[in-house]
């Protein structure tokens, strides 16, 4: 499995553009991070080159203000300036989000299908893939709408465009649902990412109710080939926890 680590959370005693470096020293294949905005990407993209480590994803510019049930001309202008700026770090994929609960039910729903059907051709065409992230609504984000993995997909299977997935992060979603495995193995298709940490607490990943190395063994059984992300906040050393974690997801999977 090829591990991408989120650098927001981790090394921070680090310069942002140092961790890079020590995330690519540590073994790491990719690494990735939240904020668009204000990144210089052509530093990012000069420095994964340079350590031979690739960029897996980001956010949207504005991804909080400018989510998928925005104005859609509002998307579709974000869409094409975040895509440029991507790129220019080589890579190809976006994280994008829901927007909170309305009111509306279907009608949101709709607007979030409508509204990623738009942008279809877009990404199609520049072969960016963007993730709909779902996300816990009980314990970090309180009136997120896509809530669910089943929303997620049921969202996805609307718009029918191979480079509109989910990114499915196993945290939030054991908290909302459990049942990791099933869900996640039978809709593998449309998952484009995963992220992870432990459960409860979002730490290091063999300290929680949740069996990582099962849940790899059982995500590249079902012939998944892209990025597992970890986004977490370590308790201890943070480049012991990464080395420790690294080993740890690396090493006999079948346990």
């Amino acid at each position: 499995m090829k591990l991408s680590l989120c650098i927001e959370p981790v090394l921070t005693d680090l310069d942002f553009y140092d961790r890079i470096k020590a995330a690519a020293d540590l073994g790491y294949d990719a690494v990735e991070f939240w904020a668009l905005d204000g990144r210089d990407v052509n530093r990012i993209g000069r420095l994964a080159a340079e350590n031979r480590i690739a960029v897996s994803i980001c956010c949207i510019k504005d991804s909080w203000s400018c989510k998928m049930n925005s104005p859609v001309n509002d998307i579709i202008n974000n869409l094409t300036e975040s895509i440029k700026l991507i790129k220019d770090m080589g890579c190809n994929s976006l994280i994008v989000l829901s927007g909170d609960t309305d009111g509306e039910g279907d009608a949101q729903k709709n607007t979030l299908v409508e509204n990623l059907k738009r942008i279809a051709d877009i990404v199609v065409k520049e072969d960016v893939t963007i993730n709909l992230e779902a996300l816990n609504s009980l314990v970090d984000h309180k009136g997120y709408y896509v809530d669910s993995s089943g929303l997620g997909f049921d969202i996805l299977k609307s718009v029918g465009c191979s480079h509109i997935r989910l990114l499915y992060d196993v945290y939030h979603m054991q908290i909302m649902e459990g049942n990791i495995i099933n869900n996640v193995t039978k809709n593998i298709e449309h998952i484009g990412h995963f992220h992870s940490a432990g459960v409860p607490g979002r730490h290091e990943l063999f300290d929680g109710e949740i069996n990582y190395r099962k849940v790899i063994s059982e995500i590249e059984a079902a012939g998944y080939d892209r990025y597992f992300g970890l986004e977490y906040w370590p308790t201890y050393d943070h480049m012991k926890s990464l080395t420790d974690i690294r080993e740890y997801l690396k090493t006999d999977y079948s346990i």
